[in-house]
């Protein structure tokens, strides 16, 4: 016969519903892969060292093979970064042949992050560069920063980058003013997104995703980063392209960008073409000003005085190549009744100017002053002339 104690357990054992259990996972995260056709990607597999240098004059790298690369973006439990802001999901792309495979990891609770980030580190350690949108101010700490809580030591940070926010600034913030990743897809890619989930938003989706379990909340989260990774293979071979052949570039104002930063690259000769070409339309005086200093650095004086003396007939650049002028003859020329001409040619603009934009105190003061103190050369030469003939 039972004892009490077996009969109650037998009752409760009748009475309560059998507990749920989740069946044991065969990965330890989730992964999705899909390969992009080479002919989606705009030339990106064409580009060379010698373009990423060109857009990034800072690229640390020494080497660029594209089917070397690996294209990154994250998705992350927060925006503003911190110590709690962990990467859910991590797009990664890189080239092969047949075309662009984009991987997609998400780990499915936290417990994930550690196996999802060694996959990482394995890729990254058989890449030669990355590729990222703003991925040096965001995504990379982050990374690093996790990897080290997981014990997981990998120098991001050291590999070469090359950051597409950065370089596309460079070229398209005169025309477009914000560069986000949206703006260029549409100004430079011709391309917009349908239905696309913001960025801001993927973090509650996550948050939603773990309370619920249901993966069907990511989807969208997935198809924002899939399209992130693409776009950023587009907009480098579209970058590498504008600096390749500057000629092709529809917009007075990218291919001022494109010759600023040649300049700033040491590739004067194909800075100047670009702003020469500028110089034909409605940013011809941006362009001459920074024409006549390349000029000016090269100490190439007769191609400085052309350049000033052409601004001052077009009636570009305001008292500026009139200033310019006055410095050479003062100082270079030494040819002091010229660099009187000139600052008095400056002094009158700014004072014809002041009407119409407001009088500048500090620019007439300036101009008063120079202009006194090349009388006084002048004064000083003709005593001592004098003095020679008496």
């Amino acid at each position: 016969m039972r004892s009490l104690r077996e009969r109650l357990q037998a009752v409760a054992s009748q009475s309560a519903p059998a507990r749920e259990t989740r069946p044991a996972r065969a990965e330890p995260f989730f992964c999705r892969e899909r390969t992009v056709e080479l002919s989606l990607l705009r030339g990106v597999e064409e580009t060379t060292l010698n373009d990423v240098r060109a857009c990034d004059p800072l690229f640390a790298g020494d080497r660029w093979n594209p089917q070397r690369l690996l294209f990154l973006d994250t998705e992350t439990t927060g925006l503003s970064g911190g110590a709690g802001t962990i990467a859910f999901e991590i797009g990664v792309g890189f080239l092969t042949d047949e075309g662009m495979v984009i991987r997609q990891y998400v780990m499915r609770d936290y417990g994930e992050e550690a196996a999802m980030l060694r996959e990482i580190a394995s890729l990254l350690s058989r890449s030669e560069a990355l590729v990222t949108f703003n991925g040096k101010s965001f995504d990379i700490p982050l990374l690093e920063s996790r990897m080290i809580m997981q014990r997981i030591r990998v120098p991001v940070s050291q590999m070469p980058h090359l950051d597409l926010l950065h370089a596309c600034r460079r070229v398209y913030k005169l025309r477009l003013g914000r560069c986000n990743l949206t703006a260029l897809e549409a100004a430079v890619l011709g391309k917009a997104r349908d239905d696309d989930l913001p960025g801001s938003q993927a973090p509650q989706r996550y948050f939603d995703y773990l309370k619920s379990g249901e993966f069907a909340l990511l989807e969208d989260v997935l198809r924002h980063n899939f399209e992130d990774v693409q776009s950023l293979a587009e907009l480098t071979g579209e970058l590498c392209r504008a600096y390749r052949e500057p000629q092709r570039l529809s917009h007075p104002q990218d291919l001022y960008g494109v010759g600023r930063t040649l300049l700033r690259g040491g590739q004067t000769e194909r800075a100047r073409r670009c702003l020469r070409i500028v110089g034909c339309s409605t940013l011809a005086p941006q362009a001459h000003r920074v024409l006549a200093d390349s000029y000016k650095r090269g100490r190439e004086w007769p191609q400085v005085i052309e350049t000033c003396e052409q601004m001052i007939a077009a009636g570009e650049g305001g008292v500026w190549p009139y200033e310019e002028l006055a410095k050479y003859y003062e100082h270079v020329a030494r040819d002091l009744p010229a660099a009187l001409r000139c600052a008095s040619g400056a002094l009158a603009f700014s004072l014809n100017a002041a009407p119409l934009r407001g009088e500048d105190p500090q620019q007439t003061q300036r101009l008063t002053r120079r202009i006194r103190r090349i009388k006084g050369k002048l004064a000083a030469e003709r005593a001592d002339r004098k003095e020679q003939t008496t």
